[in-house]
């Protein structure tokens, strides 16, 4: 069996060795230490930055909208509900003749969906608020009518209206909030009031042949949301599906 001799030399170089790498890693930690105390400050330093700006003082915000496709015009497009009303105008006697077979419905309007929101800021990220909403739909109503002298005509009988007010408790993210530029998403969940007239008119026969009035669930989900302006006043768009539109725009001012 061999014996293995060490020489003071090596002794000597596994010291030195060792002494190197110690200092190595006193030289490391020192660097990460000093690496994380700079990312801290810097970051101290924008937030303070960002809480000094006076954008990020603003915490209530308002606004005014104007949209296309809310939920209930695109339901009111394809529901039943004109053709029952126009039942009740089926045979009715009128002066000088009869209207015959179901009303028909023209020159339809379509009021956009115009809003109003509010907004509370938690966070600069979470805010809560409320949207108040309103939409609508006017119509005339035609009908063939046998007059009394043999002749059939297809006349304007009437005018029919349909109109939605909505009211919806809501939560707005802002995921990237910039002095003059921002990117946020919003989700509404409330209730649509909705009344219902149909006015007929026909040679000064004047009569109301229908009229009620409902409550339903209604919501509004913008799954983007664009602003640019300044710090306090901005043009905005959105894009998603609810009672404010599936496309909508508008101005909004934060205090």
């Amino acid at each position: 069996m061999k014996t293995k001799h060490f020489s003071l030399k090596s002794v000597a170089n596994f010291e030195t060795t060792a002494k190197a790498n110690k200092v190595n890693n006193v030289k490391t930690s020192t660097l990460l230490k000093s690496m994380a105390i700079a990312v801290l400050l810097y970051g101290a330093s924008l937030n303070a930055q960002a809480q000094n700006d006076e954008y990020y003082k603003t915490k209530d915000e308002v606004a005014v909208t104007i949209g296309v496709g809310s939920n209930s015009q695109i339901f009111d497009a394809f529901s039943s509900v004109f053709s029952v009303m126009g039942e009740a105008l089926v045979s009715s006697v009128i002066t000088g003749g009869t209207l015959v077979g179901s009303t028909s419905y023209e020159n339809e309007k379509d009021i956009p969906a115009i809003s109003v929101e509010y907004f509370h800021h938690l966070n600069p990220v979470i805010s809560i608020g409320a949207i108040g909403a309103f939409s609508g739909t006017t119509s005339d109503m035609y009908c063939n009518i046998d007059w009394n002298n043999g002749t059939r005509t297809k006349e304007k009988v009437g005018t029919s209206s349909k109109y939605f007010i909505t009211v919806m408790p809501a939560a707005k993210f802002d995921w990237l909030r910039k002095k003059n530029f921002g990117l946020y998403s919003k989700v509404a969940v409330g209730a649509t009031y909705v009344t219902e007239k149909q006015k007929q008119d026909v040679n000064g026969d004047k009569k109301e042949v229908h009229s009620d009035n409902s409550v339903r669930f209604n919501f509004q989900a913008s799954l983007i949301g664009v602003e640019v302006g300044s710090q306090k006043l901005r043009g905005f768009a959105e894009l998603g599906v609810g009672e404010q539109g599936i496309a909508l725009a508008g101005v909004r001012y934060k205090f």
